[in-house]
């Protein structure tokens, strides 16, 4: 059963938070116009919401307050970025390496963004909110970030049970964004939402338009210039971006792609990317003439795409797994040919991952030091 089903099950579809939307697939508008957002609070206890919101917003009252930034100019400013979070167990209560103090560290060398994984959903209970809990550990993690003067990007991470059931993602995913948005509605302006990380499966095109109007209404409710984070499907790719259609009267939104070619490259070995990159090996990379002009293709269109419709570009991850291809030598000349390709062209960029236990990591959690290789490749452009 997956965590969304078993969620709808033990009460929040009494919630009725979509009622009277076109959420569902089998019958989301062409258009991308979907319902009255504001029946979407329809159930909620707004008592309960403030609250849980009240802690983080309270912390910033005397500290540094939202100014409005252009998503340009937001952009501009983000320089090199590491995604860190989600898998970690920190945010969920666990035994982990990681420290609070591995922020600053970040910070100290050279990364000036931090996109943290949220996996929110199963920390929701039937009442919509999300568990005090989890959210004073995020809200740990968010003033570390702030502190150390980064750009904190919050992206909803629950990508697969989403692609699996988007009737109940309709449901829980909005619920996500309430509580998120009012909870740092008074966070500082460096302080980013990404609406849903890599949608793609059952998610198509027309249905993740018209939920985009939704989600992104709700954010606006609370947060109306706040810079927010929207990727095309099929898992943000960059072959997607036409597909995409951003609400033209919000100025204050961000695109964003992910970057993962060659697959065969960056993923050989990986047990999880299915029978034919899971048996690969020693695929090699060193930056030919032909593997660069891949890459320049693929970011020439995104910035095209950029440029036709006014959104300035965040490449929200790439990175090479490294349990299997040992060569460090290619893994550095493709992290820096994509760094270089995307600094080239204006676009803020965030490295998957910091330490996770997936492989990709330019900091070793077991020694408490650098991939000193990967993270020149990185920071030092």
């Amino acid at each position: 059963m997956t965590i969304l089903k078993s969620i709808l099950l033990t009460g929040i579809a009494t919630l009725s938070l979509v009622a009277g939307t076109a959420l569902a697939q089998s019958n989301a508008p062409t258009n991308g116009a979907v319902g009255d957002t504001s029946k979407m609070t329809y159930g909620r206890e707004a008592d309960n919401a403030q609250d849980q919101i009240r802690g983080f917003n309270a912390a910033f009252s005397s500290g540094e307050k939202f100014v409005e930034i252009s998503p340009e100019a937001q952009v501009a400013q983000m320089g090199p970025g590491v995604n860190w979070g989600g898998y970690d167990p920190f945010l969920e209560g666990g035994q982990t390496k990681f420290k609070l103090s591995y922020i600053r560290k970040m910070r100290d060398a050279g990364f000036t963004t931090l996109r943290i994984p949220l996996f929110t959903f199963k920390h929701m209970d039937t009442q919509g909110h999300l568990d005090p809990a989890w959210l004073n550990r995020l809200d740990q993690v968010v003033e570390a970030g702030l502190h150390a003067k980064m750009t904190v990007i919050l992206d909803e991470h629950d990508f697969d049970d989403c692609a699996k059931d988007t009737d109940a993602c309709s449901v829980v995913l909005p619920n996500v964004w309430y509580e998120l948005s009012a909870r740092y509605k008074s966070a500082p302006n460096s302080v980013i939402f990404e609406l849903l990380n890599e949608p793609h499966g059952n998610i198509t095109d027309k249905l993740w338009n018209a939920w985009l109007v939704d989600l992104i209404g709700i954010v606006r409710e609370t947060n109306p210039t706040r810079n927010v984070i929207v990727g095309p499907i099929g898992w943000n790719s960059a072959d997607q971006l036409d597909k995409l259609t951003l609400p033209d009267g919000d100025h204050h939104l961000i695109a964003t792609f992910h970057y993962y070619t060659p697959m065969e490259f960056t993923h050989q070995g990986a047990t999880w990317a299915g029978p034919e990159l899971e048996k690969l090996h020693d695929v090699r990379w060193t930056g030919t003439a032909e593997q660069t002009a891949t890459i320049n293709t693929t970011f020439d269109k995104v910035s095209a795409w950029g440029k036709a419709h006014n959104r300035p570009i965040f490449l929200g991850e790439y990175g090479t797994y490294g349990h299997v291809n040992k060569n460090m030598d290619d893994r550095v000349a493709w992290t820096s040919a994509v760094s270089k390709a995307a600094d080239a062209r204006g676009f803020a960029r965030a490295y998957w991952d910091f330490a996770g236990p997936d492989g990709f990591g330019v900091f070793d959690n077991d020694k408490g030091t650098w991939v000193e290789p990967l993270k020149n490749a990185l920071v030092s452009h």
